[in-house]
């Protein structure tokens, strides 16, 4: 059983005063879908903001919307998961909103997803970002300046509730529950996804901000790289990205440490 969704769940009714009677006397389908966890995805850039460009104009936020979808369609067909999109077109949506939707809807794990542009053409593969007010290495601290310029406003231009937080975003109950969706990224992708060197990393990111839900921020590969941008363009070889990012969340929600910490 899923506790934290479970016990989400009993919130719910509570706050609509059916207590877990008016639980009990809802039909087991609908009590089912109540108790699955839900996974929001968040497909990079959008609308005015393509986001990273690779040579043969291949946008950013194109490959993200894509494989979200596909994405979103390979998670609901298991059976075992709700799962959102922060946008399910071509539009823009700020950093801060793409936070608040989440929050919103009451996720319990958040997907930011997005293509790497590096200074250095010949590196290529897929990495994975955690929270840290610190970047992990240089290359991180540069994904994380672009990626939080999306809205023309710079990282540091946050709500004041998110501000008045930062100082909790370190709490070892998330860090750790975000670092196990990063292991389970990595262990997935291994063998049939390009990773990066070293595709662990951490970096201040916007989106990764809220402490209250496990997330990550995943680079899905570098479309400044000729072959990765051809892998990213390819329906067939993002269809093997989407398999192998179903397998991690399996593995996620399958760990009872994840579980109780997930929302």
């Amino acid at each position: 059983m899923c506790l934290s969704c479970d016990a989400a769940s009993r919130r719910g009714f509570l706050r609509l005063g059916l207590g877990m009677a008016g639980l009990s006397s809802l039909p087991r389908v609908v009590q089912a879908s109540l108790k699955k966890p839900l996974i929001m995805l968040d497909p990079g850039h959008g609308g005015h903001d393509p986001g990273a460009i690779g040579a043969s104009g291949l946008y950013e936020k194109t490959v993200t919307l894509a494989t979200a979808r596909e994405l979103q369609a390979a998670l609901l067909a298991t059976g075992r998961y709700r799962v959102s999109l922060t946008r399910a077109s071509d539009r823009f949506i700020s950093l801060e909103d793409r936070v608040g939707i989440a929050l919103e809807r009451k996720a319990d794990l958040f997907l930011s997803m997005h293509c790497d542009h590096l200074p250095d053409e010949t590196l290529r593969g897929a990495s994975i970002f955690t929270l840290s007010e610190k970047a992990s290495d240089s290359l991180a601290a540069t994904v994380a300046q672009d990626e939080n310029s999306a809205d023309g406003r710079g990282a540091a231009n946050v709500s004041p509730q998110v501000a008045s937080i930062l100082a909790s975003l370190e709490t070892r109950a998330m860090k750790l529950s975000s670092a196990t969706l990063q292991d389970d990224v990595v262990a997935s992708f291994s063998g049939a996804i390009p990773l990066l060197p070293n595709p662990k990393r951490s970096a201040n990111f916007a989106v990764l901000r809220d402490p209250s839900i496990p997330s990550a921020l995943l680079e899905m590969g570098c479309l400044s790289n000729a072959l990765d941008e051809k892998r990213l363009r390819d329906p067939k070889q993002r269809r093997q990205l989407v398999a192998r990012l179903t397998q991690a969340m399996d593995a996620y929600f399958k760990d009872p440490a994840s579980r109780r910490i997930a929302g």
